[in-house]
């Protein structure tokens, strides 16, 4: 019963955090079928940042993202024959403090073949906010010690024994005092799990600035 408790406590602290961000955009909808594709899928827009420049190399960065995808199920559509595409896009943001996690996961099949790629952007809002990427807070190589016990840890689960290293482009959010990573479909699990996410103490894996820098870029996080 107190297990139960505790985990009904942690999703009312998490959905807090969503609703929190939700005011802070619009979700924005493409829907397009054709013959050879089908494209559906939401993401948001932020409009009401604190830093009006970062939200719009914010949005930028969303925009692009999603194009890109659109261009290329369009591009394997024409090229191919067969079963159409269909891209089904998802998303979700996390706010931690000043910090954002916008992660959007692609899904797309074809047939009986389907997969699903994650990216997130990630920024700290404020005056002096920035956009930041998995390497600019963590030592990569801390992490992917921190990866491969949790991978170990759940042998009939996870490709433990076929783990080289973290991407530098996996998505991720924060969560608290958690570095929460989210891995493609089939890049650390069977595809039944879909997009595993693996938690990591952030303070386990942290990378400290320079102390000889007064002015490196480093979002505020804990």
């Amino acid at each position: 019963m107190k297990k139960i408790s505790i985990w009904f406590l942690l999703l009312i602290i998490f959905s807090a955090q969503v609703i929190a961000a939700e005011s802070l955009y619009t979700i924005e909808n493409r829907d397009k079928v054709m013959q050879d594709y089908e494209i559906h899928l939401d993401y948001p827009i932020f409009n009401a940042l604190q830093n009006t420049d970062l939200q719009e190399k914010v949005n930028k960065k969303i925009s692009n993202h999603v194009e890109d995808t659109m261009k290329e199920v369009k591009q394997v559509a024409k090229a191919s024959s067969g079963f159409p595409i269909l891209y089904y896009g998802e998303e979700f943001v996390v706010k931690e403090g000043q910090v954002f996690s916008v992660v959007l996961t692609s899904n797309i099949s074809r047939g009986d073949k389907y997969n699903s790629d994650v990216a997130s952007i990630n920024f700290e809002d404020g005056k002096d906010g920035q956009l930041f990427t998995l390497t600019d807070i963590v030592d990569m190589n801390l992490l992917n010690q921190q990866v491969k016990k949790e991978l170990e840890s759940e042998p009939d689960t996870y490709f433990h024994q076929s783990f080289n290293s973290v991407r530098e482009d996996t998505a991720f959010y924060i969560e608290g005092e958690q570095l929460v990573l989210v891995f493609n479909k089939f890049e650390v699990a069977p595809g039944v799990y879909g997009t595993p996410e693996i938690g990591i103490p952030l303070e386990k894996v942290k990378k400290d600035p320079p102390a000889h820098e007064t002015n490196v870029p480093f979002p505020q996080i804990i």
